[in-house]
């Protein structure tokens, strides 16, 4: 299985607005710290399939949360990471 096939993003994925089009992807905003927990917060990203096109500055709404995509992420093997910004 690729990760890019639909059982995938169906098994894992949640449905998110993007640019105004419903697309489905996996969604994290795990916490994180660094330097001895000096610094710390969370980095949200949605990892979607590189075929929906995105553009830097797309508003992404996920439940009741609006992000802005500040980061866009290719990894070679069909996905795309997407970093995003808290609105």
């Amino acid at each position: 299985m690729s990760f890019t096939d639909s059982t995938y993003f169906a098994d894992f994925g949640v449905d998110v607005t993007l640019a105004g089009a419903s697309v489905r992807g996996i969604f994290d905003d795990a916490y994180g710290e660094s330097f001895g927990g000096l610094v710390a917060g969370s980095g949200p990203m949605l990892r979607l399939p590189s075929s929906v096109a995105v553009t830097s500055g797309a508003t992404l709404v996920h439940g009741s949360t609006t992000y802005s995509v500040v980061g866009i992420e290719p990894d070679g093997t069909g996905m795309t990471v997407l970093r995003l910004e808290k609105q």
